[in-house]
């Protein structure tokens, strides 16, 4: 209740924050400050620009109402955000965690953040549940003696130091989500451009670099992380004006704003100047007229930006859309390559009041997309309800006309459909040579679907492996057709690729990345192969971790693969994890518009797997893939199958027929220890195990909202391997305090003082600038 401030002395952040390695459940429900008197927070930095990133959650405590959560927040004469009744007007109390990230210089070392609550409303308070500081190098965003255009005018920008940033939106275009400490160091995160994306899916793809990503001397390392530049979203078409992707991106209006778009070069047949020219279009006004990637970078792979100033100075009482396109250039796909993006980044400018405080603090509205019509939409929903009652009238007699025909007219729609601008056409007789003529020496496998076959192409120089269909089989067809609808629009480093496909001659055949080292399960039991270690045992449950947590979240609709299991998950000659088997996926609701949270559709996937909600209720959610993975979790450490075959000599054993229920079953008996893999006795850390474990058996709640999310997995699975890193380092020297480690396996862990591995460093070797994100002194 009392005026006062929070002195940091500069020794307490010599260590790098432990915020990034709190666990989800804690992210989630951050313990709050709530002041009803101004407040500051003084933090001893060296001079120079920072980060400040302020986090807040609104909550509902006794005694406080957020209606009264009406505050400012400044630093030095800046004004970083000021809250109203319309900060909170239409914020869902459930999803509002925000975090507001702002850059600004600081001179004298000293940094004050102060809160001050309104003191024109009684009882106004303000909150904040965590503060971060983090050292920038000089010149990242603000460049005084560069001028930038100003997007419709002949003149140019100059941004001062004088001015101060909020970032608006940071998207890794075509890409996944990048975590904070993924990044170049500072903590930034990139988030999908899915939700922004306005154009039909049908206008633009995603492309993969088929380049390594290089430093350059113009464009410094830190800044952008890799993974932005090693994909991006293409437009697909012809060069006509529909040929574009388009992105509408919330703003306040009242400001100017700092638009930087992130390119590369990331195809290997890009020899020189004019490869991909094409349009960029920055609120319907031109902003590259002849855009050349190449003319920019000097080479392939190698990443270069573009800044841009808009104007939206002007007040309304609501936020404007800032539209950003890029189209193919006149010439056609024929002359120019398509037109691609790779990252973008927006920045608020200050205003001449030195404030950055616009009307939605906490937030923003929720996009709609402007090219739908309210009217259209209503006409479309009338029909299909009159359509749906006249089927159900017929319903009998088109049952018996569907079985009839359905098989035949699928056949014949997929086989005349348009092959995925991804994937590449085989004829028959290149699959024939590929295989040898589908030689039986070459068979890799079969099920319901058909056969997969080792093949290689390009003249031998790329091992393949090529699934064919088995005519006869209905069941083939689904699951091809769902494996190149998804397949065609996925890529990440975790999920199989899909190649090509051939259609000639009835056949329907699929090809993909070779997979070296076959299946997961090869390496678990039945197989004689040598065991694998604990630590890439982890690694891999981490990798295919990473695949589905893409597949949930990596779009604004899920994708639910609905057969997980130790056989679906590939293994490559690195022993990089990839989830395969798309057959029995489902698109899941559209995150972002639609309440309902599950799939109603008939139960499929592997006896061992179900998840038990899922067969009883045939409610199907990402929960249900969370089930499947907890068993194959349970397979890597026990190394036995998800269901053993019951033989006469088992009869009195048949609670260990199930592992999910075995496992469950020793654990509440206290005899878990007994059912580990025997090779992995005495080679685990006690602490990685029992992290390991605890995430594991959570996976096998009942219920499918006792189950964590595949991100909550995926985080404790890193945390294991961490504990397991920490406990080798010990065990090989003894000795914390090192600020960088290679590890022997390739993956690199950085290590404060107390010896708490912080894994995702980009650059291990980090230059004279990063001093203080090492080790951040203000932070």
């Amino acid at each position: 209740n009392d005026i006062g401030s929070l002195h940091v002395p500069r020794a307490n952040f010599s260590v790098v924050s432990k915020y990034y390695a709190l666990a989800p459940v804690y992210r989630q429900n951050p313990k709050v400050c709530i002041h009803k008197k101004p407040f500051t927070y003084t933090f001893l930095v060296s001079s120079g620009p920072k980060f400040i990133r302020l986090h807040f959650n609104p909550f509902s405590f006794s005694g406080f109402h957020m209606s009264k959560a009406l505050f400012s927040v400044s630093v030095a004469h800046f004004t970083l955000l000021k809250t109203s009744n319309a900060s909170y007007s239409k914020l869902q109390l459930h999803d509002s965690y925000t975090v507001k990230e702002f850059c600004t210089n600081v001179d004298d070392g000293v940094l004050n953040v102060t809160f001050t609550p309104s003191p024109d409303v009684s009882d106004a308070f303000a909150f904040v549940n965590k503060i971060e500081v983090v050292s920038m190098p000089s010149n990242l965003y603000i460049q005084e003696a560069v001028s930038l255009p100003l997007i419709g005018q002949a003149s140019p920008y100059y941004i001062k130091n004088s001015k101060a940033l909020e970032m608006m939106h940071r998207l890794n275009i075509g890409g996944e989500f990048i975590p904070a400490p993924e990044d170049t160091g500072m903590f930034r995160t990139w988030i999908p451009d899915a939700s922004f994306l306005t154009t039909d899916g049908s206008n633009s793809g995603i492309v993969i670099s088929d380049v390594q990503i290089k430093q350059s001397s113009r464009i410094p390392a830190y800044v952008g992380p890799k993974q932005v530049y090693a994909s991006a979203r293409t437009v697909v078409g012809d060069g006509s004006n529909q040929s574009r992707a388009t992105w509408l991106l919330p703003v306040d209006s009242g400001f100017y704003y700092l638009v930087r778009l992130h390119f590369c070069e990331i195809s290997n047949k890009a020899k020189g100047v004019g490869y991909r020219v094409f349009h960029v279009y920055i609120k319907d006004q031109t902003a590259e007229d002849q855009a050349d990637i190449f003319l920019w970078s000097h080479g392939a792979g190698i990443p270069v930006y573009r800044d841009y100033i808009v104007n939206f100075s002007e007040h309304t009482k609501r936020r404007k859309n800032l539209s950003l396109s890029i189209h193919n250039g006149n010439g056609s796909i024929r002359t120019f390559k398509p037109a691609i993006l790779n990252g973008l980044e927006i920045f608020k400018l200050s205003d001449s009041n030195n404030s950055l405080a616009g009307p939605f603090s906490f937030g923003m509205a929720k996009y709609s997309n402007p090219w739908r019509k309210e009217g259209a939409t209503y006409i479309k929903i009338c029909a299909q309800i009159i359509g749906c009652i006249f089927f159900l009238s017929c319903l009998p007699t088109l049952w018996q006309i569907v079985a009839a025909i359905d098989w035949k007219g699928q056949r014949k729609a997929f086989m005349q459909s348009q092959s995925s601008d991804h994937c590449q056409n085989f004829t028959f007789d290149e699959v024939k040579v590929a295989t040898n003529n589908f030689s039986d020496a070459l068979l890799l496998g079969a099920g319901g679907y058909g056969k997969v076959y080792k093949g290689s192409i390009n003249g031998g120089t790329n091992l393949v492996a090529i699934k064919r269909a088995n005519p006869c089989s209905h069941q083939g067809l689904n699951e091809f057709q769902t494996e190149i609808l998804l397949l065609s629009q996925l890529r990440h480093r975790h999920i199989v690729s899909l190649i090509g496909c051939c259609k000639e001659r009835k056949e329907m055949i699929l090809v993909y990345d070779y997979m070296a080292n076959g299946t997961l399960r090869d390496h678990l039991y039945k197989m004689k192969k040598p065991p694998l270690s604990w630590t890439r045992r982890l690694k891999i449950c981490i990798g295919a971790a990473r695949g589905l947590h893409y597949l949930h979240t990596g779009s604004k609709h899920s994708i639910i693969h609905r057969d997980v299991k130790s056989t679906n998950i590939l293994l490559d000659q690195n022993w990089v994890a990839k989830v395969s088997d798309f057959g029995l996926s489902k698109i899941g609701p559209n995150m972002l518009t639609q309440s309902s949270t599950h799939v109603t559709t008939i139960v499929k996937g592997s006896f061992g797997y179900l998840d038990p909600e899922y067969y009883k209720r045939q409610k199907l959610t990402e929960k249900s893939d969370v089930y499947s993975f907890g068993v194959v979790l349970f397979e890597v450490l026990c190394a036995r199958p998800a269901v053993l075959q019951l033989t006469e000599n088992m009869e009195e054993e048949q609670e260990k027929v199930n592992l999910a229920e075995w496992v469950m079953h020793c654990y509440q008996s206290g005899r878990f220890d007994q059912i580990i893999d025997p090779y992995l006795q005495g080679k685990m850390d006690p602490t990685s195990l029992r992290t390991f474990t605890d995430i594991a058996r959570k996976c096998l709640g009942e219920k499918g909202s006792e189950r964590p999310t595949m991100g909550e997995v995926l985080w404790n699975l890193e945390q294991a391997w961490l504990q397991q890193q920490e406990s080798d380092c010990f065990q090989n020297d003894g000795n914390y305090g090192v600020a960088d480690k290679t590890t022997a396996n390739g993956l690199s862990v950085i290590v404060d003082v107390d010896g708490v591995p912080l894994h995702g460093a980009s650059d291990p070797t980090p230059g004279v600038e990063f001093s203080e994100i090492v080790a951040p002194i203000g932070r």
